[in-house]
């Protein structure tokens, strides 16, 4: 690395400007000459010292002297070739020894035994001639004795350019454009022979000497290779892949504190579960999670085989929300809690419907939180969520009996069906299990230490906060509509709801009053009607409380469908109790399809997710054998004495009379 020091003559940038040492002042200033403008400049030496300190002074390394021929390379030793890189090294320690010695002398009866004596005491089995180190000294003292002159540039020996010639330069480069850049393109043996091909047509029409040469496969090999890589996989994989594959990524968005930025997404899960009736696969569920970005803890999940749906999301909203206090009580061998729950200031989430819906606008609105989306296509814009999903499939997933891949054509001879062993409850006790007693206690290289550690220490700061009842939360989870309350109450997807509250309303606002009413998708037994004017939520009771109770959306509506085809669009009770049957017989003949896909929709009518409060550890099955089949029982029947009153109290969810 050449040196320097501030003398007449030296040239220096100054704060980007190009200026001249032009005279030494005895009482320690320097008189600078602008290149630009020839001004001149008296600046302290210590001044131009602490400039350079700064880094806002530097020397311009390619002042020449009439000495020096050219200037040395600016590159560093380290980006040579080890071989380079050893053999400058040796040419350095040859010439430390001589200048050891005192003054070089170059005749070859005093170099010769000085260089015998370096050699054995370095190890060199080959030492250089006489002449070979007057050469090397020689080049030392033209630099100036840079000692990045002894470094042997190979890099610079041979022809300069290509040697083929410009006309075919030209139609290669053409070639590859067309054909292995284009929309469809080509491999590199069909290039060779493309490019070949047009080098013949054109020498067709000119003498021998006047020919073009054809270029060897070889060359094709070399000029592809060197074609810029974004530009490549820009036309072979299309721009969005091209900028995915060559982007660049830093921090993320910055978040301070616990529950400012939580992600929300879906995934299936990698892992076959079976019917406890049958015993037969019935696919795979899918796992809403909700994560906060700062401690990368799970705040919210729900499991279930409705999809990606809205009610999904809403799920997994409201188990964020809530204390999930009831994980010692129904996991007794969890040895940890579960300790997060409150109020998120924002929602990060991707494009799907259902989180474009109105619905959870309102949701959020009510809540006070902001929901941001992603842009299209571009999933690592919220990576704590899909680094999570990632890892749920990977490490829990594939431990399990009747795991899955993430890509069919991977499991080859695998098939996950015939391994498949645990049940749904099962599958949800070893996802708590695994939720919080590995991953939550595990190091996270992303915040350098575990969820659970960094949570407490985000909790002590700034304490979740809560919403400020159960029941609120409940309705406001529920979906809205507006309907109109007559005398035989409010109808609502073909079923009836009235009750004294319903009467009150319309005694207090007229005979037909338009109210907006509030219907929750796992549980049409109970309603609740917005009042005009207080906006309080009433519950209100289906008239078929027998029927409704414990029933979702979609099994009433596959209820309804097979009411429809039997008696041709008239529904009654009969052939609403009748048809009720046949579907619990078809869903039963489902269950035990030999089609995974026809028993994965069975596990849908029938309900089968994730409950707000999960069933107590007696009843679940902790061996993972296949279960025989059973048959639940019924719930039961409610007497009119102990119903409660429908004024005053939200009604929970029921169990599902769809276990059969």
């Amino acid at each position: 690395m050449q040196t320097f020091i501030f003398k007449v003559g030296t040239l220096i940038s100054r704060s980007g400007q190009i200026m001249r040492v032009l005279r030494i002042i005895a009482d320690g200033r320097v008189q600078l000459e602008a290149e630009s403008d020839n001004s001149i400049a008296n600046v302290d030496y210590f001044q131009l010292l602490k400039e350079y300190s700064e880094r806002r002074l530097e020397f311009i390394e390619d002042q020449l002297t009439p000495q020096i021929m050219f200037a040395p390379t600016e590159r560093s030793l380290f980006t040579f070739p080890e071989e380079v890189q050893s053999d400058a090294i040796r040419k350095k320690r040859y010439l430390d020894f001589f200048r050891e010695m005192g003054p070089l002398v170059s005749t070859p009866t005093v170099l010769a035994p000085l260089i015998a004596q370096c050699a054995c005491k370095i190890g060199d089995q080959n030492p250089p001639s006489p002449v070979t180190v007057y050469r090397w000294y020689r080049e030392l003292i033209r630099h100036q004795g840079d000692c990045r002159a002894l470094i042997s540039r190979h890099d610079r020996k041979g022809g300069g350019g290509s040697r083929l010639h410009p006309e075919v330069i030209d139609l290669l480069n053409k070639t590859i454009d067309e054909r292995y850049l284009g929309d469809k393109p080509d491999s590199i043996e069909a290039v060779w022979q493309e490019v070949v091909s047009r080098v013949d047509k054109r020498n067709e029409f000119y003498v021998a000497a006047e020919r073009l040469q054809k270029p060897s496969r070889a060359t094709i090999y070399r000029a592809i290779k060197s074609v810029d890589k974004y530009d490549e996989a820009a036309a072979h994989f299309g721009t969005r892949i091209a900028k995915m594959r060559f982007r660049t990524s830093g921090l993320g968005a910055p978040v301070k504190r616990i529950l400012e930025r939580v992600e929300i997404d879906h995934t299936p899960l990698d892992l076959f579960v079976i019917d406890e009736i049958t015993g037969l696969p019935q696919g795979r569920p899918t796992v809403t999670i909700a994560i906060d970005a700062y401690s990368k803890m799970p705040v919210g999940m729900h499991i279930g085989f409705s999809g990606t749906s809205i009610e999904a999301v809403f799920a997994c909203i409201r188990h964020a929300l809530v204390p999930k206090t009831y994980i010692k009580e129904d996991y007794p061998e969890i040895k940890h809690d579960w300790p997060c729950y409150g109020h998120f200031e924002s929602l990060v989430c991707d494009n799907g419907f259902e989180f474009h819906s109105l619905e959870l606008e309102r949701i959020a609105l009510e809540l006070g939180t902001q929901l941001h989306f992603c842009p299209k296509r571009q999933p690592y814009y919220k990576g704590s969520i899909e680094r999570f999903l990632k890892t749920l499939n990977y490490q829990f997933s594939r431990m399990l009996p009747g795991h899955s891949f993430a890509k069919w054509f991977q499991r080859e001879d695998y098939d996950p069906l015939k391994d498949a062993v645990l049940t749904f409850d099962q599958l949800l006790r070893f996802v708590h299990r695994w939720i919080v007693d590995v991953y939550m206690q595990d190091l996270n290289r992303g915040i350098n230490s575990s969820p659970y550690r960094k949570w407490a220490e985000g909790a002590a700061v700034s304490q979740p906060r809560l919403p400020p009842n159960l029941d609120r939360l409940d309705i406001m989870l529920g979906r809205t509509i507006g309907r109109t309350v007559f005398h035989y109450g409010i109808e609502l997807h073909n079923l009836r709801y009235n009750g004294p509250a319903l009467l009150s309303l319309r005694r207090q606002y007229g005979e037909q009053v338009k109210v907006e009413v509030r219907y929750y998708f796992d549980d049409l037994s109970v309603i609740h009607v917005i009042d005009p004017i207080t906006k309080q939520a009433i519950p209100v009771l289906a008239l078929d409380l027998e029927y409704t109770r414990g029933l979702n959306l979609n099994q009433h509506r596959l209820i309804c469908a097979r009411a429809r085809e039997i008696n041709e669009g008239t529904i009654d009770s009969s052939s609403i109790a009748r048809a009720m049957s046949e579907i619990r017989e078809i869903t039963r003949e489902m269950s035990f399809s030999k089609s995974q896909r026809t028993r994965q929709r069975a596990a849908k009518i029938k309900g089968v997710k994730q409950r707000s409060t999960p069933p107590p550890a007696s009843q679940q099955n902790h061996d993972t054998t296949r279960p025989e089949p059973w048959v639940s029982r019924r719930p039961s029947p409610v007497e009119l004495n102990n119903l409660p009153d429908t004024e005053t109290v939200v009604f929970p969810r029921h169990s599902n009379p769809w276990d059969c």
